[in-house]
């Protein structure tokens, strides 16, 4: 490996750490949305 395999490896293992932690973020708040349509009184 030279030093451009390694940069562009650093750079590739952050990107999925960052798209992993918005990919969380995006299922918490589908989470929270369900909960909330959930909780909401039925149609009659």
């Amino acid at each position: 490996m030279n030093r451009t395999d390694l940069k562009d490896y650093k750079h590739n293992q952050e990107w999925i750490k960052d798209r992993l932690e918005y990919i969380e973020e995006l299922k918490s708040n589908v989470t929270n949305i369900t909960s909330v349509l959930s909780d909401m009184p039925k149609r009659k």
